[in-house]
């Protein structure tokens, strides 16, 4: 392996090895060897052999940011890492992702949902935001997001903190 001119099928023959026999050294060789790897192959591998987080590395490697977030999200468990997460969903094209990735985040890591929207505000639809998240009936949750966005005037966005200022009885903010 240490020539050049090594065949790039010894490396992604190496790491389904690694997938199957010795799980441990498998996301060091990904790391180290991404771009002599047959990507598609060894993701197949890991899918086999539910490896998770390494899928979501050669996903991230082969530059498929959205089956990055959705592999994160259908295996959070295992796979979910915050910083991870944030440095794929940014780069994502499938714009519905924003809105999956919210109601995840809602079932999930709640707490950290403000922080999501503010580094995507400026992708989303923020009616459609406001419409998703009235659904759930968590709407209150993300009150510092909407006071946030509050400036670019939209409808949904006013009716919603209004709504949230009346439950919450505060009259001075409603003013």
């Amino acid at each position: 392996m240490s020539h050049e001119r090594t065949n790039n099928g010894i490396y992604t023959e190496l790491g389904m090895m690694y997938a199957k026999y010795q799980e441990h050294r498998l996301m060091d060789h990904i790391r180290t060897y991404a771009h002599r790897l047959n990507i598609p192959k060894l993701i197949r591998a890991c899918e086999m052999y539910q490896m998770w987080p390494e899928a979501v590395q050669l996903h991230m490697s082969y530059d498929q940011w959205d089956q990055a977030i959705v592999t994160m999200i259908e295996h959070s468990p295992t796979a979910w890492r915050q910083d991870t997460f944030v440095q794929n969903v940014i780069k994502v094209k499938n714009h519905d992702l924003y809105y999956r990735s919210m109601i995840f985040y809602l079932e999930e890591e709640p707490m950290l949902l403000n922080d999501l929207l503010k580094l995507i505000a400026n992708k989303i639809d923020l009616s459609r935001c406001v419409a998703v998240l009235k659904k759930t009936g968590y709407i209150s949750l993300i009150e510092p997001f909407l006071k946030g966005v509050q400036n670019q005037n939209v409808a949904a966005v006013n009716e919603a903190l209004n709504e949230i200022y009346l439950e919450k009885q505060d009259y001075t903010s409603l003013r």
